[in-house]
């Protein structure tokens, strides 16, 4: 697909590496030259530098010949209004991100009075992500498949827990709930893993199993799982906005840490229920004050990565809760994973990946069964759930005598609400949904898994 992309910041590269590396042609607009020669240094696409919502400069990126127009700069504005003016010169389909409540709450009158295809809004994804964790805290990862019938989520193998020093195999045969381990993260690699595997304290395992399953093999292998109720929060941008909602909604205790004084008068008129308090979320006497050690969950969400890790890291070192943080450069990534913080999450990636799935949906003659996309363990793995269509190759044969790429592995088939771990003798049918975990890269239709 023939893509451009309006905005060469964290998102807009990290978006144009994944579209790139799925094969697809890119142009980038950005005001700032130096930007863009920064990601030209190891991305190879068309670089033009101006205003997105310049018409000359849509025409000189190839506007007229674009299947995609994605508008991701900081302002909510451009990006709406480039989506606009490109479709007033172009059947171009347009994506634009919207981060700010207010407007995002209107998507619908965008989306049918401007003729934008989609709104995205990482910043709401990140704090639904956010949410969910705070209700499963020994988790450090969780996304739903399957009209949220099917779990993924992955957590940090303890000692104490039942399946340490277990292979696959024995794990499987001594719980009652229908689980499967497919991908581990261990000292730096990832694998695959078959029954014989080994999992090890320390493992990063990442398992599929149906929604009702997953409670009961956590209490089979001695994992506490007890939702956050009284959750300490350090910035008040969207993400903390967002996430407040949901928290609020639910009957949680919130309180939030924000040093600039306009937003908390603005927090605390949004959110009457919630305990605004005005201060450095960064000062670590100050976070003692304010009882970390008494909260369930601790949430770091400045918009400085730097000061997210470190608060993070101490909060865990110093009191026994769940920590989560918020980090924009993934290039932090292996720092994250040397210190001892629950969860890390990502927005950058998170809208990445939503927009990557929606170009392989919709790439010609491949992707239109994609039903949900994911990227885990650094990008290394990529988890995805197709439903099978009749024109699908390879239905109705054993698992055993379909010739499958390897690196990959069908986690689960769900047929008509019941959920199922193939085995050889399981057979994929039209109407399916399949996930597939896979080392590989761009799988986007169930041709793309066979040799």
């Amino acid at each position: 697909m023939n893509i451009i992309i309006m905005g060469c910041g964290k998102v807009g590269s990290e978006l144009a590496a994944t579209l790139i590396n799925d094969g697809n042609s890119v142009a980038i607009i950005d005001k700032s030259q130096k930007a863009l020669d920064a990601v030209s240094e190891e991305l190879d696409f068309l670089s033009v530098c101006g205003d997105g919502a310049d018409i000359k400069v849509l025409r000189e990126a190839g506007i007229e010949a674009a299947d995609l127009f994605i508008s991701v700069s900081p302002s909510d504005e451009l990006n709406l209004l480039s989506c606009l003016i490109a479709k007033q010169v172009s059947e171009v389909e347009t994506i634009a991100r919207v981060r700010n409540p207010v407007y995002y709450h209107e998507s619908g009158v965008f989306i049918d009075r401007l003729g934008v295809s989609k709104i995205i809004n990482p910043e709401l994804q990140a704090a639904k992500d956010i949410y969910t964790l705070l209700q499963y805290p020994a988790l450090s990862r969780v996304d739903s498949f399957a009209e949220g019938k099917v779990l993924i989520f992955t957590l940090h193998c303890r000692g104490e827990y039942g399946f340490a020093g277990r292979s696959l195999m024995e794990v499987r045969k001594s719980t009652k709930s229908k689980i499967l381990a497919c991908a581990v993260y261990r000292k730096g690699s990832v694998f695959i893993p078959g029954g014989s595997f080994v999992i090890e304290p320390d493992d990063e395992v990442t398992f599929v199993t149906q929604r009702s399953d997953m409670q009961v093999f956590l209490g089979e292998h001695n994992i506490n799982n007890i939702s956050a109720e009284d959750v300490l929060i350090t910035g008040g941008g969207a993400i903390c906005w967002y996430l407040t909602e949901l928290l609020l909604a639910r009957g949680r205790h919130v309180r939030i840490i924000e040093q600039n004084a306009e937003r908390c008068e603005q927090l605390s008129e949004q959110f009457p229920k919630a305990e605004v308090i005005h201060g450095d979320g960064t000062d670590r006497r100050f976070l003692m004050k304010q009882g970390l050690m008494n909260a369930d969950a601790f949430v770091a969400l400045t918009g400085i990565d730097e000061e997210n890790i470190v608060t993070a890291n101490y909060a865990k070192d110093h009191a026994h809760n769940k920590v989560i943080t918020k980090v924009n450069r993934t290039d932090l990534r292996d720092v994250i994973e040397s210190l001892d913080i629950d969860s890390a999450v990502f927005p950058k990636v998170i809208c990445s990946d939503v927009i990557a799935q929606y170009v392989r949906a919709r790439k010609s003659g491949a992707g239109k069964n994609l039903e949900a996309f994911f990227r885990y363990m650094g990008n290394r793995v990529e988890i995805t759930e197709l439903k099978a269509t009749a024109e699908d190759p390879g239905l109705n044969i054993p698992l055993k005598d379909m010739h499958l790429k390897k690196e990959l592995i069908l986690a689960c088939i769900m047929r008509d609400g019941s959920f199922t771990i193939p085995s050889g003798l399981s057979e994929i049918h039209a109407g399916d949904s399949v996930v597939i975990v896979t080392k590989l890269k761009g799988i986007a239709s169930l041709a793309d898994i066979l040799a």
